[in-house]
């Protein structure tokens, strides 16, 4: 079991979710809290998530929804860790399971069309393209280290079931790469969100919804902005809603 005293706690939901994660390396963020409220799932269903970190975003949708089980997948063996104790801590192990695996093997763990939805915050910075950050954890997490974007898209093809949804947030620069993967695969884009720092600056971030098997026609739904105030951390009002949904009510 992971020792607890080198970790920092936070709580969500007026405390009712508890998140453990380490003090040094890669930490969830906003992006995070966005994908997670970006996603829908249905009664019943049965999600994964790729790459899962501490496993934030299995959490707060077991949270959101009390009719859904889950699973989520990490190369890192710490991460796994993490995200077993953070099940463990808010009572989500009969309904979370958690392997420590590279998604370019989920063939070998899962059987196909197993999952309704599949979620993921891929590594999106190309190996041979940037400075590659000397933290191992950080690394892995932004750069195409243990798996591609394709990587991530392919698994998500393979495990999703007939009609069921793949949901994604990754930068804008690999926009066009996402778009012709996804359809690669049979993946068709149906929903899609650009986010903005502020509303002087371009979108950097955008969240992807997209079907299995689905025909064409997708919806551009109106720029997510975060900051009305960047220099002083101040939310735009659907920013901050989306914070208080998560940390003050559930």
């Amino acid at each position: 079991m992971i020792d607890i005293s080198g970790l920092d706690r936070t709580t969500f939901l007026k405390e009712s979710l508890v998140i453990y994660q380490k003090r040094r390396g890669f930490r969830f963020g906003t992006d995070t809290f966005l994908l997670a409220d970006f996603v829908r799932c249905q009664p019943g269903e049965r999600f994964i998530d790729l790459g899962t970190g501490s496993g934030v975003i299995p959490l707060l949708l077991l949270e959101k929804y009390e009719d859904i089980t889950g699973a989520a997948v990490d190369v890192v063996k710490e991460c796994v860790e993490l995200t077993k104790l953070n099940a463990e801590v808010n009572g989500f192990t009969d309904r979370l399971d958690v392997f420590c695996l590279n998604v370019k093997d989920v063939r070998s763990c899962f059987p196909a069309e197993r999952f309704d939805v599949v979620v993921t915050n891929p590594p999106f910075k190309e190996v041979k393209r940037g400075l590659i950050n000397p933290d191992n954890y950080k690394a892995i997490a932004r750069h195409e280290i243990e798996g591609t974007l394709k990587d991530f898209i392919e698994a998500a093809a393979y495990l999703l079931k007939w009609k069921g949804r793949f949901y994604l947030v990754c930068p804008v620069e690999r926009f066009v790469d996402t778009i012709f993967f996804c359809r690669s695969k049979n993946l068709e884009p149906k929903r899609i969100r650009f986010i903005q720092p502020s509303r002087e600056e371009k979108a950097n971030l955008f969240l992807l919804e997209a079907r299995k098997g689905g025909g064409k026609g997708m919806e551009v739904l109106p720029p997510l902005v975060i900051y009305e105030d960047k220099r002083n951390r101040v939310y735009t009002p659907e920013m901050k809603k989306k914070y208080e949904a998560f940390f003050e009510s559930k």
